[in-house]
């Protein structure tokens, strides 16, 4: 089988970092940057933006951006059939939102969105969340938003360790109960360089429901995570490299052959490199490229798959101010490249494919008192699909009165979606299971209209230690051309499989509205989050696994005496739309509960203890085999308890 080789013509155009310091403490006033591409104070921001600081993911997740996202306001969290997680926002699933690191996409190794299990949440200085059509700025798959992923620049001489144990307390298996993770974390400067180095360990022995039966709902995983950086400051040009190395191992097992001792498992290899290099002018432009590599292994134990995958991109951008406008303009070079090879039977199923893109775009933002408009266009030509074009116009408008202040946010805009390689090409084989998924290459790209409008209140009552916050947004989409899976009829019979393939719907229309409620003082955080969505077909049919409803809260105290914390946040999902091929219906709603208690012990040293998943909901596996669909999640209720030291 040939090598995948991708090699980016450079193209030098400058840019506005994406990464930078945060410019005030207060966290209602911290810095974002994924709306415009050019730092923001929050409050001030034209376009709305959930986030998520680095203390609250401590408190959340010291392993996988997956515990993280399951509390986001709007976010809603799948478990895919790789035993990966998936992301859905505003009703489009993880093959329409674009994940990024620190402004660049990251590689698809889950049919074709990314796996939150395989973003660790080491070294996250905060995660921004833009719901909505955003191809203006991040060009294709931005179609349902962005998820941008702001590491941590170091500094400085660090070290910090943690280890944590979970143990799942009624489905664990027999002799092998206890799950570790681990990081240890150190920087060094050493004359004019930066150096950071994280290496993180996680062992998940998995879980399952019926120990007497051969197959296994949660498999076993084990993963590792080296990343390195290094730094320095050259002529007040910042020179960055950044890397990272995963190496994941997965086993489930699934069936046995009747007769022998033989099990067939679901078993997965992957071996993922990440390149970084950044050339930055501080606030005035950069330059950044990114080579990624993924090498995966995986399939049913029978019939294994080799897949290898390639990213390269280099992204630039610049930023012109005059007395009212604030331009921003760049240019992307992109390239992708997929090689998939059936070991069993030798064949080449996908012979060194790849696809290459050219992109430039401009937005401009005026702003006068508290105006805000906001205005920009984004050009691509594929080499596959040849010329793409987005475009988006919104505005806000602020009023400020005594311990009040309003916000008022509108916009309309275009997106597109080129298929990716993996829809075109990729076959993901689940034989043994009943099932497989195919690539398509007669796909079609797909657009979309969107159009939203808002509005935030905040109150600070005199002599009160009190914030309370509302906001409310609706949202619409049309698009053309969507791209799903659909059952082929004919194919499942001649094969006896359900065998589904990636097609274009003629078109989705997708709608809602969400609702959030904040309060806090000193010692209480209160949050509720409420979205409301219709995802329907052009024949008003539902698109699977959407929840017309969603219900996100929490609650934290900070006890005053002690350095202690407690937290409590829920998840409810209503009314989920059934996966194709199901006969009936068992269950279409759930909640999960999770808590934590955080303790500071000294300034080094901190403990957790947390227990995910209170009531044990989970899937029936007799539903099921049943033929009836159950929403609830393959899960299982964990215990955990870690330690964590810096210095």
């Amino acid at each position: 089988m040939k090598q995948a080789r991708f090699v980016p013509s450079l193209l030098v155009v400058v840019s506005l970092p994406l990464s930078f310091p945060v410019l005030a403490e207060d966290a209602l006033e911290r810095v974002v940057v994924t709306g415009t591409r050019t730092p923001k104070l929050l409050a001030s921001s034209p376009v709305k933006i959930d986030v998520v600081d680095k203390a609250e993911i401590a408190r959340l997740s010291k392993g996988t951006l997956r515990q993280v996202l399951e509390v986001m306001p709007g976010v809603v969290v799948r478990r895919s059939q790789k035993d990966g997680y998936n992301v859905q926002l505003n009703g489009f699933n993880g093959d329409h939102v674009l994940v990024l690191i620190n402004g660049q996409p990251i590689i698809s190794p889950t049919g074709s969105s990314v796996d939150l299990d395989q973003i660790s949440v080491a070294n996250i200085k905060q995660i921004e969340i833009v719901r909505g059509a955003a191809s203006v700025l991040y060009g294709s798959s931005a179609m349902g938003g962005v998820i941008n992923i702001i590491t941590e620049k170091v500094e400085g001489s660090q070290f910090s360790a943690d280890y944590e144990a979970s143990y799942f307390t009624d489905d664990a298996i027999e002799g092998d109960e206890i799950g570790h993770t681990s990081r240890i974390t150190a920087a060094k400067a050493i004359s004019d360089w930066q150096l950071g180095i994280t290496a993180q360990n996680i062992t998940n022995p998995g879980f399952d429901y019926d120990g007497e039966t051969t197959s296994q709902d949660g498999g076993a995983v084990d993963k590792s995570f080296v990343q390195m950086s290094l730094s320095t400051l050259i002529n007040s040009v910042s020179v960055q490299y950044k890397g990272q190395w995963l190496d994941e191992q997965k086993d489930k097992p699934q069936s046995s052959i009747p007769g022998q001792a033989t099990i067939i498992s679901y078993l997965s290899n992957v071996t993922q490199w990440q390149h970084d290099v950044r050339l930055e002018q501080q606030y005035d432009w950069h330059i950044n490229t990114r080579y990624l590599s993924h090498d995966e292994e995986s399939g049913n134990s029978n019939g294994l798959r080799q897949t290898d995958i390639q990213l390269a991109e280099m992204e630039a951008q610049k930023i012109y101010s005059t007395k009212d406008i604030e331009w921003v303009g760049g240019v992307v070079l992109h390239g992708d490249s997929l090689d998939q090879l059936n070991l069993s039977t030798g064949t080449v199923e996908v012979d060194d494919v790849s696809r290459e893109s050219a992109e430039l775009y401009l937005q401009g933002n005026w702003q006068q008192n508290h105006t805000q408009l906001l205005a920009g266009a984004r050009i691509q030509n594929d080499s596959d699909f040849g010329w793409h074009t987005a475009f988006k116009a919104s505005a806000s408008q602020s009023f400020n009165a005594e311990n009040t202040s309003w916000q008022l946010r509108a916009g309309v805009g275009s997106s597109y979606r080129v298929p990716n390689l993996k829809e075109r090409y990729y076959v993901f084989d689940h034989s043994n299971l009943g099932y497989m998924v195919l690539g398509n290459d007669a796909l079609t790209p797909e657009t979309a209209l969107n159009a939203n409008v808002g509005a935030n209140l905040r109150i600070e009552p005199t002599k009160s230690d009190w914030l309370y916050q509302v906001d409310i947004n609706l949202h619409y989409t049309k698009a053309d051309d969507f791209i799903t899976t659909a059952v082929d009829v004919d194919a499942s019979q001649d094969a006896g499989l359900d065998i589904s393939v990636y097609q274009n719907l003629d078109e989705a229309t997708l709608y809602g509205a969400d609702l959030s409620a904040s309060a806090q003082d000193d010692n209480w955080q209160w949050q509720l989050n409420y979205s409301y969505l219709v995802s329907e077909d052009g024949s008003s049919q539902r698109l699977p696994e959407r929840p017309t409803h969603l219900v996100k809260a929490s609650v934290t105290y900070q006890f005053s005496h002690t350095d202690t914390s407690l937290q409590l946040y829920g998840v409810h999902e209503g009314n989920v739309s059934p996966s194709i091929g199901y006969s009936s219906i068992a269950k279409d709603s759930f909640t999960t509960l999770n808590a934590v208690v955080q303790h500071q012990f000294t300034p080094q040293w901190q403990a957790r203890l947390g227990l995910e998943n209170l009531t044990d909901e989970h899937r029936s596996t007799e539903a099921l085999l049943a033929g009836a669909f159950d929403a609830r999640p393959i899960a299982a209720r964990r215990l955990y308890l870690g330690v964590s030291y810096q210095y």
